[in-house]
């Protein structure tokens, strides 16, 4: 089955969730946004965050690239952020069930420059993925 891309570019975060929809009460999406700084020290470039707090990375779960995250294309580094991501997202049994499997078909898809991802782009993710089984 072919699936369109997942992640949105940093642009077309403002499409997001908005501050007034937090301050009236209403439930905000989780958002997870990814950005790269090619003048950053090695093992810095790529910064993570969740709701504007950096992802845990979840060496625990996986030791796979201990540089830190990656994304843009499929190896050790996609593998740590997609194991966090999924980890975060659901629990550590999905992460480690499926983060193989999210690697390739979300995390190597992300673009270079910077991405956003939420709840319901994982969840889409997650219902397309059970309806391949």
């Amino acid at each position: 089955m072919s699936r369109q891309p997942l992640g949105s570019t940093p642009e077309d975060a403002h499409r997001g969730p908005s501050i007034t929809g937090n301050q009236a009460g209403l439930s905000t999406e989780t958002v997870y946004r990814g950005q790269r700084d090619p003048t950053a020290p090695v093992g810095e470039e790529v910064e993570v965050t969740v709701d504007g707090e950096p992802l845990d990375k979840r060496y625990d779960l996986l030791s796979a690239n201990p540089t830190g995250f990656e994304f843009g294309y499929g190896g050790s580094g996609p593998a740590q952020l997609a194991i966090a991501i999924l980890a975060h997202a659901y629990d550590d049994e999905f992460a480690c069930e499926w983060y193989q499997r999210f690697k390739r078909e979300v995390v190597a898809q992300l673009p270079e420059g910077g991405w956003v991802l939420t709840k319901d782009d994982l969840d889409a993710w997650r219902e397309g993925m059970a309806s391949d089984a």
